[in-house]
C-alpha cells in the first residue's frame, strides 16, 4: 500500500483525502494529522453556529458536481422544512456545522467505496519535514515520526493562529471583563470572517463592553457582490510585471465602480483567476514582493462575508462601543487581546522544512518548489498554497487544488533531499 500523510484535518484536509479516494487508484493508507482537531470537528462549538463565509453554490466538495452542497441542502434540510429560503439554496449562507456534516458525509461515502483504503487519525504537532531516498520523513515535536511516500500539507491558517484558540480566548476574556466594575476594552486582532463571527457572537452572548478591532487599514471584511459573468474588461497588460498587473486591476475596479454600481468585486474575482498566468513568468523577487506587500491586501478584497453579516458589523461600529484601532501583534500574557487573524501558514511550513519562505513556491499542480526545483513527495493545498502564489481565495479553488495535487503526485521515484 502507498503510505500518505495529510497534515491538517480541516476542510482542506478532508477535501484532499476525498480526492485521493476518488482519483488515486492504488491501495493506500492515509494518516490524517492535526495538532488539535480530529477530522470533521472544525465546525464544533460556537464556531459551528457561525455562518459560512461563502454561499452554498461555492462550497461543493466535489469539483465535477459544483452544485453538490446546494443540492444536499435542498434534499436534507430544506425538504424537512427546518430552513426556509425565499431564494434557492445556492444563495444561502448556512451554519458551518451544516457544511461540516455535508463534508463528513461525502467523506464517509467515498470511504465506503474503497475497501483498499485505510484511514488513521493522528493527534500530534509536526515539528519537522524532510525528504530523503526513503520518502518524506515527518517528525513530531513530542518525539517519534514516520516516513511516507507522499505528504499533502493542508494546514490552512491553523499552524500559527488556530481557530479554536481564538474562540476560547475571546469567550474567556469577555466573561472576565464582564465581571469587572470598570473594565478596559477587549481587543480583537484581525479583519477577516473569523473576526466578524467572533465579534458578533460576543454581542449575542450579551457582552456589552467596548471592543477595539485592531485591523490593517481599519477595514471591515467585504460583502459578497455579483459575479463577473458578462462584465467587459479592458485589455490586460502584455508585460509580466506584478506592478503592471495590479495597476490594471485598480484601473478596472475604478471603472466598474463608476459604471456598474460598485461591481469592483467582480473585477477582483476575475483578476484572481488570471493572476496565476502572470505568476508563472514572474521572477522570484517579484513573487516575494507579492507575498510581503500585497498578499494580505489581495486576500482582504477577495475573501467575502454574507451581506447580512456585513450589515450587522457596520451597525456595531455605529454604536460607538466598537471601533477600529491601529493594527498590532498580540503580546504574550495580554489576556485582553485576542488573536483572530487568518494568515496563511506559509512561514510555518518553511519552518518545518528548515528554509526561508522566500525560497518556496507552489506550481499549478500543487507541487512544492524550493528555489525553483520541485520537492519530491510534497504537495500543498488550501490557504497555505494561496500564501505561496496568487489566485482565488475560495473553497472551490481549494477543492481544485486538491484534485490537481492528487493527479500530479507520482508517488514513486527518488526524492530530492532538503535538510534531510
Amino acid at each position: 500500500m502507498a503510505r500518505i500523510a495529510v497534515i491538517g484535518a480541516g476542510p482542506s484536509g478532508l477535501a484532499t483525502v476525498i480526492a485521493l479516494m476518488r482519483r488515486f487508484r492504488r491501495p493506500f493508507e492515509a494518516w490524517m494529522i492535526d495538532a488539535e482537531d480530529a477530522p470533521g470537528t472544525f465546525g464544533d462549538g460556537p464556531a459551528g453556529a457561525a455562518l459560512t463565509a461563502e454561499p452554498a453554490r461555492d462550497l461543493s466538495i466535489l469539483p465535477d458536481r459544483p452544485d453538490d452542497f446546494a443540492r444536499w441542502l435542498k434534499d436534507n434540510i430544506l425538504a424537512a422544512g427546518t430552513v426556509s429560503a425565499l431564494r434557492g439554496p445556492q444563495d444561502l449562507h448556512v451554519p458551518r456545522a451544516l457544511f461540516r456534516d455535508y463534508a463528513v458525509g461525502r467523506f464517509g461515502e467515498a470511504l465506503s467505496l474503497r475497501r483498499d483504503v485505510r484511514i488513521r487519525t493522528i493527534s500530534g504537532t509536526v515539528g519537522h519535514l524532510c525528504t530523503d531516498t526513503e520518502g518524506v520523513r515527518v517528525r513530531f515535536r513530542d518525539g517519534g515520526g514516520a516516513v511516507f511516500d507522499h505528504v499533502f500539507v493542508a494546514t490552512g491558517f491553523g499552524a500559527a493562529q488556530r481557530e479554536a484558540a481564538s474562540w476560547r480566548g475571546a469567550i474567556a476574556a469577555a466573561e472576565r471583563l464582564s465581571a469587572q466594575e470598570n473594565p478596559p476594552p477587549l481587543t480583537l486582532v484581525g479583519n477577516g470572517p473569523r473576526l466578524a463571527a467572533i465579534l458578533l457572537d460576543l454581542r449575542k452572548r450579551g457582552f456589552a463592553g467596548d471592543i477595539h478591532v485592531a485591523a490593517a487599514a481599519g477595514r471591515l471584511p467585504q460583502p459578497h457582490g455579483r459575479g463577473y459573468e458578462g462584465m467587459a474588461f479592458g485589455t490586460p497588460p502584455a508585460s509580466r510585471s506584478l506592478r503592471e498587473a495590479f495597476r490594471y486591476i485598480r484601473g478596472e475596479c475604478s471603472i466598474a465602480q463608476a459604471r456598474d454600481g460598485g461591481r469592483w468585486q467582480g473585477v477582483v474575482d476575475a483578476a484572481s483567476d488570471r493572476l496565476s498566468v502572470v505568476w508563472r513568468n514572474l521572477p522570484q523577487g517579484e513573487r516575494n514582493h507579492y507575498r510581503r506587500h500585497l498578499l494580505r491586501l489581495h486576500r482582504h478584497f477577495s475573501v467575502r462575508i454574507a451581506g447580512e453579516i456585513h450589515r450587522r458589523l457596520a451597525g456595531e461600529f455605529e454604536t460607538g462601543h466598537t471601533r477600529f484601532v491601529p493594527p498590532r501583534d498580540p503580546k504574550s500574557g495580554d489576556e485582553n487581546t485576542v488573536d483572530c487573524r487568518e494568515v496563511p501558514s506559509a512561514r510555518a511550513l518553511a519552518g518545518l522544512l528548515g528554509c526561508d519562505v522566500a525560497t518556496l513556491c507552489v506550481d499549478d499542480s500543487g507541487r512544492l518548489l524550493h528555489q525553483g526545483e520541485p520537492l519530491r513527495g510534497l504537495s500543498v493545498v488550501g490557504a497555505v498554497a494561496s500564501g505561496l502564489r496568487p489566485g482565488p481565495f475560495t473553497f472551490a479553488e481549494t477543492v481544485r487544488q486538491a484534485y490537481r495535487s492528487v493527479l500530479a503526485a507520482p508517488l514513486s521515484g527518488p526524492a530530492r533531499a532538503l535538510h534531510g
